[in-house]
């Protein structure tokens, strides 16, 4: 397999993982992506869109659901009315929480399967290939 073959692969059965772990919530999958990628102190909603790969109408409307879930909320910036940042509530945090952990069990259950050494350089490619990508998506921005 080259390349493109494996990293579509590997996404799409961790979308089935994240899918089903996101359906013992109630979750649609792209409520649990977006609930991953709001980071403590908040993210502006055009950051946010930009690093799902949405439009803003679209992380809009799923914003949306999440605050009548009461799961997230939005507030305006302090310096710059324009720009509105979306936050984890209390319980949000909790079903992160909970979410985490149950994508853990599967990462657990991977790393059961391949020796220590192998392991290690799986976390260390992860972590390059996750750099890539960051840097592909300013390029794009």
């Amino acid at each position: 397999m080259n390349l493109t073959e494996l990293l579509t692969d590997l996404s799409t059965h961790f979308n089935g993982v994240v899918r089903r772990s996101a359906s013992r919530l109630n979750l649609t999958t792209s409520q649990a992506y977006l609930l991953l990628s709001i980071p403590p102190d908040g993210m502006p909603m055009s950051e946010l869109a930009t690093k799902l790969g949405l439009d803003n109408s679209t992380l809009t409307r799923n914003i949306q659901k999440l605050e009548i879930a009461e799961l997230v909320f939005r507030q305006g910036d302090a310096y710059d009315k324009r720009i509105y940042k979306a936050f984890i509530t209390p319980s949000g945090e909790e079903t992160i929480t909970r979410l985490e952990m149950l994508l853990n069990e599967t990462s657990l259950a991977i790393a059961d399967k391949l020796d220590l050494d192998i392991q290690n350089a799986l976390v260390e490619v992860l972590e390059k290939l996750n750099w890539s990508l960051d840097c592909i998506s300013e390029e794009m921005k």
